[in-house]
């Protein structure tokens, strides 16, 4: 007599367990975002109400906190900002992002006019695009990057218009050296208020140019000139400092010039090297005597930059003791720094 088998059903468990853990992962990340979204926004409210109680000037018509589930961003509408005994900036519309796994990087968009106004009264304005937008990261000990990229913006500064396209610019200290700056500027286009005097054939628009360097006891040269840029110079000689520049490019009308060079500065002196060099020289050439300013002088210098300029070369000067010599030659003297 044969017995009847016994099936033992089959588990369904590895058929769910995919599904089961993600709606614990997506109810665990929904938890922690609004929880850390009560947190920020607890944060703020307390921010303003200090800033306000140290007499500062901060006001807004509307501000949220959103951006679920992948960013925070805060939405201040119509914000005015005026520390106590500082300038006073008006904007249209100030976003703040930042990533929900990453609290030390912010991103920055205010879009549209921006009005800074000074303690004498005088007005800057900067109108930027929605897409401009300025970056701040940073660690447990210090600032690791600062960020601007402006897709399209103008200016009124000092009573003088300038407009830009594709402007960047990135400042990140030195790992393992942060009292150095290291400096990346570049733009596609920038129009400035008004060809230089003296030198108008230039024009007024600047095409694409970068500039890649190092600023040397940057930090504590800022610190000792008060934050007043007029008196940095002054400041980083007095800290030995130094200034290279890696790259330096400039298309500006019939000028198109490169720059290399790393000056050092100690007990008060410039030492170091500066490189030029020129593509088109026939186009400066000729702009120069359109405008009545080659003499022989300027037209010998051209030749030599141009000649030095071959198969990438650069013109060199030597500096030493603050002394500008092109070969034996002495050209000049470095300024002494003012204020």
């Amino acid at each position: 007599m044969v017995e009847p088998s016994t099936s033992r059903k089959k588990s369904r468990f590895w058929l769910y367990a995919p599904f089961v853990l993600l709606l614990i992962l997506v109810g665990a990340w929904t938890a922690y975002w609004f929880i850390a979204k009560d947190q920020l926004d607890k944060g703020i409210d307390e921010w303003i109400a200090a800033e306000r109680a140290n007499g500062a000037e901060l006001e807004y018509s509307s501000k949220s906190l959103g951006g679920f589930p992948y960013r925070f961003e805060l939405v201040v509408n119509d914000p005015v900002y005026q520390p106590a005994g500082a300038p006073r900036w008006e904007g249209e519309q100030l976003r703040l992002v930042m990533q929900p796994w990453n609290w030390q990087h912010v991103i920055a968009y205010s879009p549209g006019r921006n009005l800074l106004t000074e303690a004498g009264g005088l007005r800057q304005t900067v109108t930027l695009d929605k897409t401009s937008a300025a970056s701040l990261s940073w660690n447990s000990d210090t600032i690791e990057r600062i960020g601007l990229q402006m897709g399209n913006a103008t200016a009124l500064i000092d009573g003088e218009t300038y407009a830009t396209t594709g402007f960047s610019l990135n400042l990140k200290p030195r790992e393992g050296a942060e009292d150095d700056l290291m400096i990346a500027l570049q733009w596609d286009r920038l129009t400035i208020n008004a060809a230089p005097q003296g030198a108008e054939f230039l024009g007024d628009t600047i095409g694409p140019s970068r500039l890649i360097g190092e600023v040397r006891s940057f930090f504590p040269a800022w610190i000792r000139s008060g934050g007043n840029p007029e008196r940095f110079h002054r400041a980083l000689v007095q800290e030995d400092g130094a200034v290279e520049i890696a790259q330096g490019l400039l298309d500006w009308g019939p000028l198109d010039l490169g720059v290399k060079g790393d000056i050092k500065f100690d007990d008060g002196l410039a030492h170091g090297s500066l490189g030029m060099r020129i593509e088109s020289a026939d186009e400066l050439r000729d702009a120069l005597d359109a405008s009545g300013q080659l003499g022989q002088q300027e037209n010998a210098m051209l030749t030599m930059l141009e000649t030095s300029s071959a198969d990438g070369g650069f013109l060199t000067f030597t500096i030493k003791d603050s002394e500008v010599r092109m070969g034996l030659i002495p050209v000049g003297t470095l300024p002494e720094p003012g204020y």
